[in-house]
Parts: C-alpha cells; sequence; structure tokens
C-alpha cells in the first residue's frame, strides 16, 4: 500500500467517525500541504510603511502525513488548493494583474477585532518600467491597506498582504507610521514638518522628509487635509524643483515636485484642484519606474477580499475529532501534541498556534496542543 493510499484510508477512518458532520471526497487529498507561492521581490510597498498587527510567530514545520508525533499524533494534509479557472482576474481599471502578491504574508496575521468593518484605503495603480514589453498590456496593482490587515488582488484573486514594519526610505534607521502615528500627524504644513523632522536622524533629516512627505501625498492613508498639508510642505522645501503644468503618463495636468533621496530621484505629479496624487516616477541606478494612481480612496472593503482569508477557528475545549473536522472545512494543515493538563479535560483542545482569530492562507500549518489530563 502506497503512502497516499494509507494516508486516504486513515482518513477516511476520521471522517466515518464524525459522519454525517463532514463530507470529504478523499480522493482529492495529497500527502503533504502546497507552500504558498514563494516571495517575490518586487512592487511598490505601502507608503510610511504601516505597521501590520500579528507579532513575530514560528510557524510550524509539517510534516509527512503519517509520521508519529509526541503522544501518537499524526500530522493531518489538506486538499491542494484549487487551480485558477477562466481568464485572469484583472483590475478595477482592466490592468493586468501580478501572479503572486508583491509581499506575501509569512506569518499569520492578528487583525482588529473589528477588521471586516473598517475603512481600508484603496489604491488602484498602473506601472511601467523600462524593461515592460510594449506589446503586454500594462501592469496594475489593486490594494486594500488596512489598520492590522491588508490585502492585493492578483491575477488568481484576492490575496492577504503582509507589509510587516516596511521603512519608509531605504538606508539609516527604519521608521515606520502606524495608521495611529498618521492620525496624530498635524494637517499645517509648519506643524508637520516639525513632526516629521523629529522621527529622523540629523543627518537624515532633510532628504527623509522630503521623501516622508512625497509618500504621505501618494499611497499613506492620510486624510485629505493631511494629504493637502504634505503636498504643500513638500513643494516648499529646499532642493525641490517644482514645474507647474506638467503632464504624467495618463495625459493627465498638475504640478510637479523632483528631489533627490541617497541615490533615488523622485518626481511626484500631483492634481492640487482635486487634492489628488496622479504619479510617482522614481529612477535609481538603471531602474526605473513610473507609476500612475488611477484610484486612492477610502472605502469598505469588499466581501470576496474579505472572505479570501481563513480565520483560525477557536479550538478551545473541542474534542480531538471536531478539531480535526474543523482542520479539513478550514483547508489547515493541522498537527496535534499532546500534553498533561489539570485543568482542561483529557482529549480536549487546551490552545492553537497560531491563536483563534489570526488570519492566514489555504493550508498554513497549525499546532493544537491536546490535553492528556492531569
Amino acid at each position: 500500500m502506497t503512502n497516499d493510499e494509507q494516508f486516504a484510508r486513515d482518513l477516511r477512518t476520521q471522517v466515518t467517525r464524525v459522519a454525517p458532520r463532514i463530507d470529504v471526497d478523499v480522493t482529492r487529498v495529497v500527502p503533504a500541504a502546497r507552500r504558498r507561492r514563494a516571495t517575490r521581490v518586487g512592487g511598490v510597498a505601502l507608503a510610511m510603511g504601516l505597521a501590520l498587527g500579528g507579532g513575530a510567530w514560528a510557524a510550524t514545520t509539517l510534516d509527512a502525513p503519517g509520521t508519529a508525533l509526541p503522544g501518537g499524533s499524526m500530522t493531518m494534509a489538506v486538499e491542494p488548493s484549487p487551480e485558477p479557472s477562466g481568464p485572469p482576474v484583472t483590475s478595477s481599471e482592466g490592468d493586468r494583474l501580478p501572479t503572486t502578491p508583491s509581499h506575501p504574508p509569512m506569518s499569520p496575521v492578528m487583525p482588529p477585532e473589528s477588521w471586516r468593518d473598517a475603512k481600508y484605503f484603496h489604491v488602484v495603480s498602473r506601472q511601467a518600467t523600462d524593461e515592460h514589453p510594449a506589446d503586454e498590456p500594462s501592469l496594475g496593482h489593486e490594494r486594500w491597506y488596512g489598520d492590522g490587515v491588508s490585502f492585493e488582488l492578483t491575477a488568481h484573486g484576492p490575496e492577504l498582504m503582509d507589509l510587516g514594519n516596511q521603512a519608509d526610505f531605504e538606508g539609516g534607521n527604519p521608521i515606520s507610521y502606524t495608521w495611529d502615528d498618521i492620525a496624530e500627524l498635524p494637517v499645517e504644513p509648519g506643524p508637520l514638518h516639525a513632526a516629521l523632522r523629529d522621527r529622523y536622524e540629523p543627518d537624515q533629516r532633510e532628504w527623509a522628509v522630503r521623501d516622508a512627505a512625497s509618500r504621505l501625498v501618494t499611497q499613506a492613508p492620510a486624510s485629505a487635509e493631511l494629504r493637502a498639508a504634505a503636498w504643500h510642505l513638500l513643494v516648499s522645501l529646499p532642493d525641490v524643483e517644482v514645474v507647474q503644468d506638467a503632464q504624467d503618463s495618463e495625459g493627465r495636468q498638475g504640478t510637479a515636485a523632483t528631489f533627490e533621496t541617497p541615490d533615488t530621484v523622485t518626481t511626484v505629479i500631483y492634481d492640487k484642484e482635486r487634492n489628488r496624487p496622479l504619479e510617482r516616477e522614481r529612477t535609481k541606478g538603471s531602474i526605473h519606474t513610473v507609476e500612475a494612481y488611477l484610484t486612492t480612496e477610502f472605502t469598505d472593503l469588499p466581501d470576496d477580499v474579505a472572505d479570501s482569508a481563513i480565520e483560525i477557528p477557536d479550538f478551545t475545549a473541542m474534542t480531538r475529532e471536531d478539531a480535526e473536522v474543523a482542520c479539513l472545512q478550514k483547508h489547515l494543515a493541522c498537527t496535534f501534541e499532546d500534553t498533561e493538563s489539570g485543568a482542561v479535560p483529557e482529549g480536549t483542545v487546551i490552545s492553537s498556534d497560531p491563536a483563534a482569530g489570526a488570519l492566514v492562507t489555504w493550508g498554513a500549518p497549525v499546532t493544537i496542543l491536546l490535553s492528556t489530563g492531569s
């Protein structure tokens, strides 16, 4: 009997034991959970480097199904995520999208309790580089930046996006801005300048403030008042060249502000009348990128985007059988570990790692601690 056949038989036994609560097609189960796609370098990080929730977490290594674990437990496997069908998804502006997220989650994301009902900063952009073939459709990006959890639309559908503590500039000490940090920034150019300067070391202060102001103008979840203040600050700073009646790559008219940071030249084109960013162009050595902003707005999170994340259920006090069913239903690769406990009845779950409520992707490993009694 092959490993696949043995695992299918074991799983069928588990399902029979808890029937009729679940109907599993064991022919689709594979002997190992498919790992998420590898991190793809590239894309544009969220302006101001929002700090996302979740904290540090050590992923559990998945053993092959049938591997004996402490207490006689076995590693559960999950079905592979469905292969995409039909034409690739495009952005709301009709542009082709990346096939993998630019910043896939490297660990579970612990979102705020009301994350589904919160406001998100919705950014739709169109990107061009010198390496982009002229005969290919434009590359688009569509993202929903949230306070604690963010999403990115790919050619296969919505994906969790994890930015971690992205630096808001390259080099020097990383500085990140949470949503609360941004909400507390002054909405007048003078006080805003002082508040930004206070965050940087003296030798970085001038160019870092220019960069921070430009990011507040473009992709950061800034209020309309803060965005306007950041633009007025940017164009008033030394070593910023301002050109009126500039035109972006989409043919839209605006005002251009060009400045330098270490090794990078940045130009932001802004529509002062509508108080909105039009384009951000960056040149670093031989790398030249132009990103046109088509939508920058605060909005609700679409249901289909929210539903793309898998929320870890509360396994606490479940029996092992019920926890196994929950793992299968949620497409999680669960491992059970036995431990003594005088407070939790034998055969019931003490805790899980990641904890209940964490957002993960299909096939994520979960360690479930099971009580053996005292």
